[in-house]
């Protein structure tokens, strides 16, 4: 196992005390927001489709698209588009 460091500013400290022992919860959730995130900005874009970015973010497509209007992204859509995320 990787032993990793982190030092916490003193003001973050503070809010961190009483989570010590959540520490793996928050750092899986932070970098699942990361992912989606950096998958978005991937398809804001056109980079990648809603499907790929889905992909990347470790997300179902209906869940990509809830986090893309979360984030005032509106999915791009036309019939050619919708059959192929459908195969």
């Amino acid at each position: 196992m990787q032993k990793i460091v982190i030092e916490i500013p003193e003001d973050l400290s503070q809010e961190y005390t009483g989570y010590q022992d959540r520490f793996r919860e928050i750092f899986m959730l932070g970098l699942h927001q990361i992912k989606v995130q950096e998958s978005l900005m991937l398809y804001a874009r056109g980079i990648v489709s809603m499907g790929r970015a889905a992909e990347l973010a470790d997300l179902s497509l209906l869940e990509m698209i809830r986090q893309a209007r979360a984030f005032g992204i509106q999915p791009r859509w036309s019939e050619k588009m919708a059959q192929e995320e459908l195969q």
